[in-house]
């Protein structure tokens, strides 16, 4: 019996009921993550407030437990055995988003990115159309700074409220450090993101539904579309080539002969070498061993040391 079943059995349970905040034992992570990759983590709690949150913190040190916060489950590898630490996830009061007031938007961390940036695209306001094909939890996209196509989610945002060490914060960007798929969230990877606010200007509809449809029939046209993955493995090296463009992952990758390189049911796409799809029943060792392939195979060739944009959830392999 590990740490978490104990701590149940001897009060943990009761106590989270007492405090009406909602868990699940046993429950298959793979389903949560868009890999659709991960084991049976022993119990996952959804808390609705930050008191539900200081409640959990409360109670899990008190019984020695380590915990994770899992989002969206994008850019995420779970671990085949995530049983060594709970889960906690936040619950429907932070999906939700709303306009204060004109062209100001407070969003939920848990808001899915895709239908909440499309829908306020689709109110006639400009800017954020590219966040519509990013797919994960609006405090997932915080943490990274999200982006693509040219933008990124701190072009938009104004401050970001959080809990971190028993309280809570709202900073605004400027006193925040972040920059390409980086923030202070990602490197201390201890704050709750609870929601944001953005500022966006209006614009003509018309011209903001093409710039939808464009940008996602790019995405379509360019990554593999409808499988199982967690989207770039690596970060784009902030390097030069001969010719003075700036270097791409997935052009080392392919340079390398990893384009369609398979090891169980973990597949490198032959659509966009930088990613990693799951063809049904891959698991996260198997992934595990197909970036330490790439990244030696790359760095052996060009001296070159991929950075991931994958972030690990639990111990992989």
């Amino acid at each position: 019996m590990n740490v978490i079943n104990f701590a149940l059995e001897k009060g943990l349970e009761h106590e989270l009921e007492s405090k009406r905040v909602h868990f699940r034992k046993e429950v298959t992570l793979a389903p949560l993550s868009s890999f659709k990759i991960g084991g049976v983590s022993p119990l996952v709690i959804e808390p609705e407030s930050v008191e539900e949150i200081e409640t959990v913190l409360f109670l899990l040190n008190q019984y020695s437990i380590e915990y994770k916060i899992l989002g969206g489950g994008t850019n995420l590898l779970i671990s085949d055995h995530p049983d060594d630490f709970v889960t906690i996830r936040l619950g429907e009061n932070y999906k939700k988003f709303e306009m204060i007031e004109e062209g100001k938007f407070r969003i939920g961390a848990a808001c899915n990115t895709t239908p909440t940036f499309r829908k306020i695209s689709l109110m006639g306001y400009r800017g954020v159309e590219f966040l519509s094909t990013i797919p994960g939890w609006v405090g997932g996209a915080v943490i990274q700074n999200a982006g693509c196509y040219g933008g990124e989610l701190f072009d938009f945002t104004d401050s970001v409220k959080f809990l971190e060490q028993g309280k809570v914060y709202t900073l605004q960007k400027e006193k925040i450090d972040f920059g390409y798929r980086y923030t202070q969230f990602l490197k201390s990877k201890s704050a709750f993101i609870l929601e944001i606010e953005m500022s966006l200007k209006s614009g003509n509809l018309a011209e903001i539904e093409e710039s939808l449809k464009e940008k996602r029939d790019k995405r379509n046209s360019s990554q593999p579309e409808n499988k199982k993955s967690a989207g770039s493995v690596f970060k784009n090296p902030n390097l030069k080539d001969d010719k003075g463009n700036s270097m791409k992952s997935w052009a080392l990758i392919d340079a390398v002969g990893m384009r369609g390189f398979q090891l169980g049911g973990a597949l490198v796409a032959r659509e966009h070498c930088n990613f990693i799809v799951n063809t049904g029943d891959a698991k996260a060792r198997e992934v595990y061993k197909i970036i330490s392939e790439i990244k030696e195979k790359v760095f052996q060739r060009f001296g070159i040391e991929l950075e991931q944009e994958i972030e690990f959830f639990g111990k992989v392999p």
